[in-house]
C-alpha cells in the first residue's frame, strides 16, 4: 500500500493537482486490496474443489460471484487511475508523464473496462449500439484471468505489480520535475534525513550503553 502522494501537497499551488494525486494513489491502493480479496477467495475455491464428490455447489457459485464482483471493482480501480492520470497529464503537460500514459494504455486494455461498464448491452449482443451477436464467453475465469468474449484479461499480482510500477514512475516524475525544484520541499526533506540520522545514531549509542552495563 502506498502513502506517497501526501508528501507533495505543498509543492503545487493548485488544489486540483493535489486531489488528482491523492485519487491516483487511492485507486492504486484499491486495486491492491481487490487482488488480496480475490487471492483469498481463490484459495477458498481450491479448498472447495478438493472434495469434488461432495462439493457444495451453492458455496462454489457464491465464491465465483465474489471473485467476479471483486475483479469488476479491480477494473473499475484501473479505470479511475486511467481517468485521473489522463486529467493530471492535461493539467501538467509534462512530456515524461505523457510517455508513462502511453505505457499505461499499452499495458491495461480499455476494452474490458468498457465491456463491464456496458455489460447490460453485451448481455443482449450489442456494442456501441450495434449488434455483435451472442457472447458465449461471458465473464468466466481461466486460471488467474477474466475471460470475456474470447479475450483474456489478467487479474493477478503480476498485473497489480505493473500498475504499482507505473504509479511509482508517475511519482518519480513528480518528485524530480516538481518537488526537487521547490526549495522549501528540499529543505524539509534534508531536515527529515538529518533527523533520521540523529535518531539512528542515538539508538545505536543506547544499544552500546545497554551492552556495556
Amino acid at each position: 500500500m502506498f502513502n506517497i502522494a501526501s508528501k507533495y501537497h505543498f509543492i503545487f499551488g493548485d488544489l486540483k493537482i493535489n486531489q488528482l494525486l491523492m485519487l491516483l494513489e487511492e485507486y492504486v491502493n484499491g486495486a491492491e486490496l481487490q487482488i488480496r480479496r480475490i487471492d483469498r477467495t481463490r484459495k477458498s475455491v481450491a479448498n472447495t474443489l478438493k472434495n469434488i464428490d461432495n462439493i457444495n455447489w451453492n458455496t462454489y457459485r457464491s465464491q465465483h460471484l465474489r471473485i467476479f464482483c471483486d475483479a469488476h471493482f479491480y477494473f473499475i480501480c484501473i479505470g479511475q487511475v486511467s481517468k485521473c492520470f489522463e486529467t493530471l497529464c492535461g493539467e501538467l503537460k509534462n512530456k515524461k508523464l505523457n510517455k508513462i500514459k502511453s505505457e499505461f494504455k499499452n499495458v491495461f486494455s480499455q476494452e474490458i473496462r468498457n465491456d463491464l461498464e456496458h455489460i447490460n448491452e453485451r448481455a443482449v449482443g450489442k456494442k456501441y449500439g450495434k449488434s455483435i451477436g451472442r457472447i458465449t464467453d461471458f465473464k468466466n475465469f481461466t486460471n488467474e484471468n477474466l475471460t470475456f468474449n474470447g479475450k483474456s484479461y489478467p487479474v493477478d499480482k503480476t498485473s497489480l505489480n505493473k500498475l504499482k510500477k507505473i504509479y511509482k514512475s508517475i511519482m518519480s516524475v513528480i518528485h524530480e520535475e516538481y518537488a526537487l525544484k521547490d526549495p522549501s520541499f528540499v529543505n524539509r526533506m534534508n531536515r527529515e534525513k538529518q533527523l533520521k540520522k540523529t535518531i539512528r545514531f542515538a539508538e545505536k549509542e543506547y544499544q552500546i550503553y545497554l551492552h556495556s552495563k
